[in-house]
């Protein structure tokens, strides 16, 4: 019977292969409606959006703050910074678009820190630049407020020290020292309260609402086109059953030596492999291309690539059972392969809506591929977390697969 099985996968595989129409339907429409989706609600293939804004620093100061100011500057990934020496260089390039803006930092910068007097540092901006100008000066802001409390406590530990009647008396050196000392100390324990502020702030979604984690366009979009192009399949199993039943071969077939359950087990078989060859293609193309990861349980791929073939196969033997002609079954396959990819979620993740639309969404076998799926490559599901949709598949598999063999007439 095995055998049997095997012959009659493989002479409906060929069908399926010699159609070229159709293997790009199959596979190559699925992948550029992924990529184009992708790519347009997100920044496919890299964790974060990179954003490179020009930026000058003049620094005139020979002090600490001053060159830690420039420091901070240029190692902040947002800014490609480059450092000048002259102040009207500077703004001659940010007047010719070089640069969004310009930084100067003043002479005595740092001994004016050092004293608590008032200081304050020039940004010259680009007008053409507005937004990337304002950011450079944010980020200025920040690192002067930085800047600014240290200098803060530098001069606060020197005043307090200075009240001491043997300060007058003390080296230098050892004054410097212990005043160095002692903001390191100070520095540390800011460090410390910004890392466990005694007032802490935190979040949360409204009691019985689940909170859902952002989801990568790539990571959502290549598993759900695949789920959905796999349903588009119904249409050709269910038109290639009936072109046989009405062209006698089938009828032939079942006058055989060869069992019944050969016969339907090896179209099944045929079209269980089209699905897991769209999932290895599709899935190998995502990570090649976007480097969309595959997830950390194999099994559970394996496990879930199974159920969706079978539910698929099924599915495509009820349409030729329910069906009265090959082109009838042709046409209710593409209707019902566009209105799985919508309700199942393709466009949007409708089986994660509330309501009616959500419980709607999942009563098709796409909803629960779909979100299997995402659950792998995106969250790192397990076996045991993919369980639930691996097994509604099946359950629709076994629906689908009992209705059509009590409806299907092998012969008029």
């Amino acid at each position: 019977m095995i055998r049997n099985s095997l012959a009659v996968a493989w002479k409906d595989l060929l069908i399926v292969l010699k159609d070229k129409g159709a293997l790009a339907v199959y596979f190559l429409m699925p992948l550029l409606f992924a990529s184009l989706l992708g790519m347009a609600f997100g920044n496919a293939g890299s964790d974060e959006t990179t954003i490179e804004i020009a930026a000058l620093v003049v620094n005139q100061d020979n002090g600490a703050y001053g060159q830690m100011l420039a420091d901070g500057l240029v190692g902040t990934e947002l800014l490609v910074v480059e450092e000048l020496s002259d102040a009207t260089l500077a703004d001659e390039r940010v007047a010719g678009g070089e640069a969004a803006a310009a930084l100067v930092i003043p002479t005595g910068f740092s001994q004016k820190i050092d004293a608590g007097e008032p200081v304050e540092i020039t940004i010259i901006k680009d007008p053409a630049q507005q937004e990337a100008a304002s950011i450079v000066a944010g980020i200025t802001n920040q690192a002067m407020a930085e800047i600014g409390m240290l200098g803060e406590l530098r001069f606060g530990i020197h005043a307090v020290l200075a009240q001491a009647p043997e300060y007058d008396q003390a080296p230098p050196e050892l004054v410097q020292a212990y005043e160095a000392q002692t903001l390191g100390v100070m520095w540390t324990q800011v460090q410390q309260m910004r890392q466990s502020p005694v007032i802490a702030v935190s979040d949360e979604a409204v009691e019985g609402a689940e909170e859902l984690q952002p989801w990568d366009p790539i990571t959502y979009y290549i598993p759900s086109f695949t789920v959905a192009f796999a349903f588009f399949l119904i249409g050709q199993m269910a038109k290639t059953l009936l072109q046989e039943k009405e062209e006698g071969t089938l009828r032939r077939l079942m006058s055989s030596p060869m069992p019944r359950g050969a016969v339907i087990g090896g179209k099944i078989l045929a079209y269980m492999i089209v699905v897991f060859l769209q999932v290895i293609v599709l899935f190998s193309a995502g990570y090649a291309l976007f480097k969309m990861p595959l997830g950390e349980s194999p099994l559970a791929f394996l496990g879930l690539t199974v159920a969706l073939a079978l539910a698929s196969a099924s599915l495509g033997m009820l349409l030729g059972a329910l069906c009265r002609s090959s082109k009838q079954a042709d046409q209710m396959g593409m209707v019902l392969g566009f209105v799985l990819l919508a309700l199942g979620g393709s466009i949007f993740p409708l089986f994660r809506a509330p309501g009616f639309m959500g419980i709607l969404s999942r009563m098709t076998p796409s909803a629960w591929g779909i979100e299997g799926y995402m659950g792998l490559v995106a969250d790192g599901w397990t076996l045991a977390e993919t369980a639930p949709n691996i097994l509604a598949l099946l359950g629709f598999a076994v629906v689908f697969f009992g209705i059509a063999v009590w409806r299907f007439k092998f012969q008029e």
